[in-house]
């Protein structure tokens, strides 16, 4: 479950909210009593907030951009900031089948880079992904 932090509490995606408060539900049934601060809670839908769009640079790396205002802008030519903050992100093998993310750095993109260049997205799992390994570098991109 990735949950963000806001300024009033946690916010976790809207699956996942669902689980919380079943659990809660059936504490306060049965036990009598809720979960310490179940009323700072609050939900984001991962398909809204996480839109994002990515490019693919020479080296394999990705540069995404998790936005919804210039996923939903981009077509038009326009976007409401001069610069957008993305994160670059390399696949790495972990075994046989499998990968992870890691985490590179993150860079500042113009709003004529990304008309020019930001032509693809990322699925909203592997968003979440790429936000769980660059959480555990420390790394602060909603903030």
């Amino acid at each position: 479950m990735l949950a963000m932090k806001t300024s009033s509490g946690y916010a976790v995606p809207i699956k996942d909210f669902d689980m919380v408060q079943k659990k809660n539900l059936r504490a306060v049934k049965y036990d009598k009593r809720q979960i310490a601060d179940m009323e700072k809670l609050s939900t984001f839908y991962p398909e809204i907030r996480f839109k994002n769009v990515s490019r693919v640079n020479s080296d394999e790396s990705i540069d995404i951009i998790i936005d919804t205002g210039v996923a939903n802008e981009l077509h038009t030519g326009f976007l409401p900031k001069r610069f957008y903050k993305a994160i670059r992100v390399k696949k790495e093998k972990k075994g046989l089948l499998g990968f992870k993310w890691s985490y590179l750095n993150t860079i500042q993109v113009s709003e004529a880079d990304i008309i020019s260049q930001f032509n693809q997205t990322v699925s909203i799992d592997e968003v979440e992904a790429i936000l769980e390994a660059t959480t555990k570098k420390g790394v602060k991109y909603f903030g």
